[in-house]
């Protein structure tokens, strides 16, 4: 598998060379370790990432006509 068509940090992990596996374990594993509650590790645009998932932010005030 193309690191780029991973569904999940593992699969973009387990798609890359070792000597870049390793490195980007270790910067991953830090960036868990820190990561705020509320946060969730995806993959989007073919890379990993960090994001507050849309149904913790509150529901938008509707206009008032």
């Amino acid at each position: 598998m193309n690191h780029a068509n991973a569904q999940s940090a593992q699969e973009y992990l387990d798609a890359l060379p070792q000597d870049r596996r390793e490195a980007l374990q270790v910067v991953r594993q830090s960036i868990l370790d820190n990561l705020p509650d509320g946060y969730q590790e995806i993959v989007d645009f073919g890379m990993i990432a960090y994001v507050i998932p849309l149904e913790t932010y509150p529901k938008p005030i509707t206009a008032i006509r």
